[in-house]
């Protein structure tokens, strides 16, 4: 089974398990194969947020449990329709989870 199969469709969950919405993408970055960063869905009439895929794990329910707060995904910048990430925005989203290059 894919990485993609394995994230798309699955309940997020933040790090004290608040479900945070549902994962609508997957992207990769460089040749690893390895996810890098999901697209959160929170819902109706709210806009798509990026999460790092870093830290993330499967539970046995099959839902996604990223290392950030909900609150933390909600304030994250908001996903483009294309799902494509600039460098610009990569950056804001580097800071903003306080991830090391």
């Amino acid at each position: 089974m894919s990485k993609v199969t394995e994230y798309r469709g699955s309940r997020l969950l933040d790090e004290h398990g608040t479900a945070i919405g549902d994962v609508s993408d997957v992207i990769y970055e460089g040749v690893s194969n390895e996810p890098t960063w999901l697209v959160v869905n929170p819902g109706l009439l709210r806009a798509e947020h990026y999460v790092p895929a870093r830290g993330a794990y499967r539970t046995d329910d099959d839902k996604v449990v990223v290392p950030f707060s909900a609150e933390q995904v909600k304030t994250a910048p908001k996903a483009k329709g294309d799902h494509v990430l600039s460098n610009e925005v990569r950056s804001v989203l580097t800071q903003h989870y306080h991830l090391e290059i």
